[in-house]
């Protein structure tokens, strides 16, 4: 504060050193870290301080009306904190302090400038080197240049570390949206200076490029770098560009707007060589962190809403292809610069925080070229921990957008931290769902991408196993380990510990992968000097079940408060019901590999548990086995379909009801047995053969009583029809003629058709079999999707 007043002309202090120093009571807000933001005199009979604050939304709106409030009762003096200063006048002073006055401090900064309102002008006050070149720029540009279509203040230089300009926001108002003033605002700077330059020519990005490959600070995001790392590698230097004048924080708080005409300043950052509509895109953008804080998904909208008629004319001429290469370059320019900003400055702002998320996800727009979109929001997870106390279990050595598509991510964090996870992922932009299983101890998340694709988080932050802690979580955390790739992990010893205690409790072996771990044994566990595979470390569950009861976390109290929240858990958490798919297809559709990829899309992705049912439930054996035994399976199971030769009428309505009945009954211990405990039932072939490939089943049965009793069974949820052309099945296997694979596909796929039109809850799908990729794509789709 002294030092900001110094520059002004005045020595101040809290004791009176002279007679010339005049005593002067102030009144004061300050920020949350307990710094004055505002100060002023405390005879003021208005709130002059408001000058410097922002009217944006609601919060801010009755913030200011209280304010104008308190000062409308005269009781400020009462309401706000009070200090009292002498003041000492200097030769370089310029305003009497006790008249009516107030003072911004400014934001910490390698740019911070105070800034004083007195006598109906503006006083910026440059306490920093780089604060003292700003405002000699923008008195430099201010004195230099007028515009029709919009107001600039006037300036005086008072010295090297005062720039003085005129008050021009009396009668205006803040706006949030790109309107008619704002844009014969920014195309009469648009054509200032317009001219277009090759990459390889122009002088500021290629300065910021090189600024950016400088960047050292461990804080700014690692997977945000390698984006932007991408994007630049992408540009060619013999591209072109437009640029031309920008005022370089083109915002709502730096503007009045007053008759269709804008009143602009704070111009320090003006450049003549930005890209065009680099101040169209930091307005909306700037003011939807900022202001409305709004996602990317969000404020990507507004850009493409607000950017058209006369904006997507003088801008981008209705051309889509232009406006992406200049967002992708406000994009660049804006984080290459602020980034290397920010990595000199030792303590962070909150909205630091806001704007790397939201920059983050936004450059996902152009990197979505390079990378999937499970990918990119993998990346986007651990940028926002990266600055976190988190922790990956089990985790490789690579980076983190590497890992396999069936892998799932499991996380040790703070439980404080789970929310802000779960929000990130909900708003990100490449996302379009993401539902959540929370537990006492951890909460699963399972995100779906705009392409389908699937990922699942566990966020930890107790480790246990229905009632019993086997590892001590904040320890763990504590002794966290960074690998190659900037993810931090836990140590080698902890993730021994927690892959045996987790394994061992749940009754299983721990998967070969991890025989690197078996090196050393864990100290909290028994130990064993025998060559075993690491679940053998404890002779056994109940051994470690014993050794882990000692510990304080499982015994006394803790143990009831452990045993509480295990049953909680089991009584509210989601219901985890599974379902029924079946896949039908005349024999060379492809079932087989479909079904066999489908059941591990489903184990790894969806992570249920799944069973492959051929054609029926089975609760009654083939009729055939019921006179002749096992043999008589294992002929069934090497007949050709459609070899059979009944054709007596009766013989085949026994065979139906025998095999209805099957299903009728079956279909009940399915959804007991299965369904019910979360298990995907898959049938391979359905009871549709029977409606339209009876034949098949050895069976001479009218469609009508077939489909009769399909309108008695428990719908399956998902139901697929695969097909392909006769001519692509017969060079998979040669059992049906061209004639009947024609003439059954038709069949099924009305069938299906007129199945589908008659239910809303159950999905009846054809899909042409040509590309097991495109085959399976859409089927996970429609299983996540319905």
């Amino acid at each position: 504060m002294e030092n900001i007043f110094s520059k002004i002309g005045y020595t101040i202090s809290n004791q009176k050193i002279s007679e010339q120093d005049v005593v002067q009571d102030v009144l004061f807000i300050k920020n949350p870290n307990g710094t004055i933001r505002w100060i002023w005199n405390a005879n003021n009979t208005e709130p002059l301080f408001l000058k410097f604050y922002n009217v944006g939304g609601i919060r801010a709106r009755m913030f200011t009306w209280a304010v104008k409030m308190v000062f409308g009762l005269k009781v400020q003096k009462i309401v706000f904190n009070k200090m009292t200063y002498y003041f000492k006048k200097q030769e370089n002073s310029f305003f009497d302090c006790t008249d009516n006055w107030a003072l911004f401090t400014g934001t910490i900064g390698a740019n911070n400038k105070a800034i004083l309102y007195t006598d109906a002008s503006f006083f910026k006050i440059a306490t920093t080197t780089n604060a003292k070149r700003l405002i000699k720029s923008e008195h430099k540009i201010l004195s230099g240049v007028a515009f029709d279509f919009f107001q600039i203040p006037k300036t005086k230089q008072i010295s090297e570390h005062v720039l003085q300009l005129s008050d021009i926001t009396g009668g205006g108002k803040r706006t949030k949206k790109i309107e008619i003033a704002h844009l014969k605002a920014l195309t009469e700077m648009n054509f200032r200076g317009n001219h277009l330059i090759q990459i390889q020519d122009w002088k500021l990005f290629n300065e910021l490029k090189f600024g950016f490959n400088q960047i050292t600070d461990g804080r700014i995001p690692k997977n945000m770098l390698r984006k932007i790392g991408m994007l630049l590698d992408d540009i060619s230097g013999d591209d072109y560009i437009n640029v031309s004048l920008s005022h370089g924080d083109f915002t709502s708080w730096n503007m009045f707007e007053s008759k269709e005409k804008i009143s602009l300043y704070d111009w320090e950052l003006f450049a003549y060589d930005r890209p065009t509509g680099f101040d169209y895109f930091h307005f909306i953008i700037q003011q939807g962190i900022l202001v409305d804080r709004k996602s990317w998904k969000e404020i990507y909208n507004d850009i493409k809403e607000q950017c058209s008629g006369e904006s997507a004319s003088f801008l981008f001429n209705y051309d889509l292809e232009i406006f992406g290469k200049y967002l992708k370059y406000y994009l660049l320019i804006n984080c290459m610069n602020y980034l290397r900003i920010y990595s000199f400055q030792p303590k962070w702002h909150l909205q630091v925080d806001w704007l790397l998320q939201v920059w983050n996800d936004a450059l996902n727009e152009f990197a979505i070229e390079e990378k999937t979109a499970r990918e990119l929001v993998i990346m986007d997870v651990f940028d926002a921990l990266q600055n976190k106390d988190y922790a990956a279990i089990k985790f490789p050595n690579e980076y983190p957008d590497r890992l396999s598509v069936n892998s799932d991510i499991d996380l040790l964090i703070d439980k404080s931290l789970s929310a802000a996870i779960f929000n990130l992922l909900k708003k990100h932009s490449l996302v379009v769902k993401v539902s959540q299983n929370k537990k006492s101890f951890m909460n699963t998340l399972q995100v779906v991408m705009i392409d389908g694709s699937i990922l699942s988080i566990d966020l930890i932050w107790e480790f246990k196993r229905r009632n019993i802690v086997f590892m001590d979580a904040q320890k763990a955390l504590d002794n966290t380990c960074m690998n190659s790739f900037g993810v931090k992990c836990l140590s080698f010893l902890d993730t021994q510990s927690y892959l045996n205690g987790f394994y061992i409790l749940n009754g299983a072996a721990v998967p070969q992968k991890y025989k690197m771990y078996k090196e050393h044994k864990p100290d909290q566990l028994v130990k064993n000097d025998s060559d075993q595979d690491i679940q053998d470390v404890c002779l056994n569950k109940s051994d470690l079940l014993k050794d882990l009861r000692r510990n304080k976390q499982n015994r006394g109290i803790f143990y009831f408060i452990n045993l509480l929240y295990y049953l909680y858990d089991k009584l509210f958490s989601p219901f985890s019901k599974g379902y029924v798919i079946t896949f039908s297809g005349v024999d060379g559709a492809g079932k087989s590999t479909i079904i066999e990829n489908v059941k591990y899309m489903v184990e790894k992705q969806l992570r249920k548990p799944v069973v492959v049912l051929r054609h029926r439930p089975s609760v009654l054996p083939i009729i055939s086995v019921l006179f002749r035994g096992k043999k008589a399976q294992e002929s069934f199971e090497n007949t050709l379909p459609h070899s059979g030769t009944n054709q007596n009428i009766l013989s085949s309505l026994i065979r139906f009801a025998y095999y209805y009945t099957d299903y009728f009954f079956g279909q009940f211990i399915i959804f007991t047995k299965y369904t019910l405990r979360g298990y995907v039932v898959i049938y391979d072939r359905y009871y549709f053969d029977f409606i339209e490939d009876s034949k098949r089943s050895n069976l001479v049965l009218s469609k009508k009583i077939s489909f009769l009793g399909y309108k008695l069974l428990l719908k399956p949820k998902f139901n697929f029809f695969l097909f392909a052309d006769a001519q692509t099945i017969l060079n998979r296997k040669k059992e049906l003629d061209e004639k009947i694979i024609n003439e059954l596909t038709i069949n099924y796929c009305s069938l299906f058709s007129k199945l589908q039109q008659t239910s809303s809850t159950t999905i009846y799908k054809t899909i042409e079999n040509k590309e097991i990729d495109h085959t399976l794509r859409i089927v996970l789709q429609t299983l996540i999707n319905s």
